[in-house]
């Protein structure tokens, strides 16, 4: 057995040594600036932030941060080499997840249905795991279940430690009673799993904010539940989009219904059913899902199933992630107004900055404390915005009186389709490019655009001379269908 664990280890560590030039790719996450934004504010300030110190439309109340360990680990790695270490630390995160979880998996005699299964995993979740604070915990989700299958007093010691470490990360380590109690309900050895699903409760208030680190979550739940605001991240996860989500729910449900030993599982069936259901029902639990697949579903594989072609077939979603994505370092500039961004701070120019949400945290990192910025993706702080800035974007004067509000002098905005105006002269219908109506040229200047955004300032916040400056005249840039 000692053999066959080392030779398990070797294979997971040349799995490792694999995956993480595949896993690598450009920082995308357009939360991952305000995480790394609050990691430098906790190391400069040695405090966690009592409120929110970066947009000027956050609500004032306190800000229960759950991320913030991730946040100042973030802001350590990106001190030492910048964003290519973060880029690298991140895809090794990634390879370590799925190399972990196939020695894991690989421990009950299924070596090369593990293999398989856990490229499957890597194919739909690689992706997924961005530079976030839920990718740490998709590790320690992995390191969770691996403890559980192990029914020991030490590994329930080791439970409960990594529910504090968890807590501290993301708040998902709510689920960490959840399937201790499911294995304490289904599993064997309930004694030691009811130790754990309890412990793993209290060790959940083992965070700074006590109690409100617990129900701030479920709070942020209900909220995107109440439909006050749509984010990408919380819809559901469509098949056309996510096919290899629905691939592997089947092969997890095909593979239970085939096992021999199927009262053994039930523990591993009520965790990944948990699981799928909430990556089905909101994108941005895809990454929990995929990490743990192989570890619930390898030990449900009969083994005559168990066949080295399998391992061969493994090739195949790696191979196509090496080239269905971009491996290269640093950010993405498909989705950060990083040019536009660099001739703002060229101008020297002051003053609250509008923004739609996704550049938040990429302007919160560029320009605080100097500038403020007006929202970013932390939804759970802005419910009065939120509401504020759905009837602006209807009502021209509700609009004029939002920017007043919040004293914006410059905008970094986004593209947007053209807006359908009736002329009040001839009645006729004519569509105007959306930057005219929100910013009228007559009121703001451009001063800056790439193929992201648009740069603008309010012509009397400045002095003439200095519009005149940065000033750029005759173009529309969002004029053309983009």
């Amino acid at each position: 057995m000692a053999a066959r664990e080392r030779n398990l280890a070797f294979a997971a560590i040349a799995l490792f040594l694999v995956l993480t030039p595949v896993a690598l790719q450009p920082l995308y996450s357009y939360d991952f600036f305000w995480h790394l934004a609050t990691g430098r504010w906790i190391a400069e300030h040695h405090a966690l932030p009592l409120t929110d110190p970066f947009a000027v439309a956050s609500d004032r109340t306190p800000w229960i941060n759950g991320e913030w360990l991730f946040q100042l680990l973030l802001y350590g790695v990106h001190s030492i080499a910048g964003l290519a270490l973060v880029a690298w630390s991140r895809a090794a995160i990634v390879a370590a997840i799925f190399a972990a979880g196939f020695f894991f998996a690989s421990r009950d005699h299924r070596t090369s249905a593990a293999l398989l299964l856990t490229s499957l995993a890597f194919a739909g979740g690689s992706a997924r795991l961005d530079a976030r604070p839920g990718t740490v915990a998709a590790a320690l989700l992995v390191c969770s279940l691996a403890l559980l299958a192990r029914k020991s007093r030490a590994a329930t010691i080791g439970y409960v430690a990594l529910t504090i470490l968890w807590m501290n990360v993301h708040p998902s380590a709510l689920l960490a009673p959840l399937f201790a109690g499911a294995v304490a309900l289904f599993g064997r050895d309930r004694h030691d799993a009811w130790i754990a699903a309890l412990a793993s409760t209290a060790a959940l208030l083992v965070n700074p904010f006590g109690v409100n680190g617990v129900v701030a979550p479920l709070r942020l739940t209900a909220f995107v539940g109440s439909g006050e605001f749509v984010n990408a991240e919380w819809l559901p996860s469509p098949v056309r989009l996510f096919p290899i989500l629905y691939l592997t729910i089947a092969v997890g449900l095909i593979a239970f219904a085939s096992a021999r030993d199927r009262r053994d599982q039930l523990w591993r069936l009520a965790v990944f059913a948990a699981l799928a259901w909430l990556a089905v029902a909101h994108v941005r639990n895809q990454g929990l899902y995929f990490a743990a697949f192989p570890l619930l579903i390898s030990p449900m594989v009969r083994r005559e199933l168990s066949r080295p072609a399998l391992a061969v077939m493994a090739i195949v979603p790696i191979a196509w992630v090496v080239i269905a994505f971009d491996h290269s370092a640093g950010v993405a500039p498909h989705r950060f107004p990083i040019a536009a961004v660099t001739r703002l701070q060229q101008t020297h120019l002051a003053g609250n900055i509008y923004n739609p949400d996704q550049f938040g945290g990429f302007l919160i990192w560029s320009f605080y404390p100097q500038r403020r910025v007006l929202t970013d993706g932390r939804n759970e702080l802005f419910h009065d915005y939120i509401a504020e800035y759905a009837k602006a974007r209807l009502d021209s004067r509700a609009w004029r009186a939002l920017l007043g509000k919040y004293r914006i002098d410059l905008a970094v905005d986004e593209y947007r389709g053209p807006l359908e105006t009736i002329d009040a002269v001839t009645r006729q219908q004519r569509f105007l490019p959306a930057s005219l109506a929100y910013f009228p040229r007559r009121e703001w200047a451009l001063i800056g655009y790439d193929d992201v955004s648009m740069v603008f300032a309010r012509r009397s916040a400045f002095p003439q001379s200095e519009i005149d400056r940065w000033e750029i005249r005759g173009v529309v840039p969002d004029a053309a269908t983009r």
